[in-house]
């Protein structure tokens, strides 16, 4: 159950005392990885903490809690050290809103703010599971898809040291979260039927999640796909050209 006093508290600590600028051009913890860590653990002692030669970024009551921003690749390697010493929790923020803040890039100061029209989904996630693909059975993993709105904020990639992008486009300095609007938690299994909607129905097609979930057919085999090699789903036989899926009963 989302706490949302506490996240706004894990804002402030965290936002204030112009934690942004002082970012800028550095490859450090973004705002929303910090945020997160924070909501989820306030005391520092339990953040950061070594396992198995890993730098986990919590270890408390609730296991080991992974956050991860972006690339799922980065916890190949740390994820057997890490299920082997505790229940591990990864959490993926989604962002179903974000404004769009342009920085001076001299000054930093604020240039103008526009509301992106992108919107990002939960079934995101599934092009990220590929990497990890190996655990998704694995009983002491669970997986939490915080949906968030956020600021964006951008500047030239001259002021982050990078090379100008010759189509003029900004790059993007950090994302501070300004809303937590719900969380998703998968922790076993049956749980991915949050999303799919026809999960435990027998010889379902792609075509057929995406009219029961209303998400695009791309978006329909990128989820059946990542959670057939998972070894969730298993191929069943086709309809027409479309291979048909069922869920995993034997595990």
């Amino acid at each position: 159950m989302i706490n949302k006093l506490a996240f706004e508290e894990a804002c402030r600590r965290v936002v204030t005392g112009g934690r942004l600028v002082k970012g800028i051009g550095t490859m450090g913890e973004g705002t929303v990885h910090a945020v997160l860590k924070n909501y989820y653990e306030p005391f520092l002692d339990s953040q950061e903490r070594n396992i198995g030669g890993y730098v986990a970024d919590i270890v408390g009551e609730e296991g080991i809690i992974e956050i991860q921003t972006g690339n799922f690749s980065r916890l190949k390697k740390k994820l057997p050290a890490f299920l082997g010493a505790a229940r591990v929790t990864v959490v993926y923020p989604v962002y179903t809103k974000k404004r769009i803040v342009t920085l001076d890039s001299t000054t930093y100061e604020i240039k103008s703010r526009r509301t992106s029209p992108l919107k990002g989904s939960p079934y995101d996630i599934f092009a990220e599971l590929f990497s990890i693909s190996e655990f998704l059975t694995n009983k002491m993993l669970s997986i939490r898809i915080v949906m968030l709105e956020c600021d964006e904020y951008r500047i030239s990639p001259e002021s982050l040291g990078k090379r100008k992008n010759r189509y003029g486009r900004l790059s993007v300095c950090d994302r501070v979260p300004t809303a937590l609007v719900d969380e998703i938690l998968i922790s076993c299994p049956d749980d991915w039927a949050i999303l799919i909607p026809c999960l435990f129905e027998k010889d379902h097609t792609s075509a057929e999640l995406a009219a029961a979930a209303h998400i695009s057919p791309d978006t329909a085999r990128t989820a059946l796909a990542a959670l057939y090699r998972g070894g969730i789903l298993e191929r069943t036989g086709k309809k027409g050209n479309a291979y048909t899926y069922s869920l995993v009963t034997a595990r």
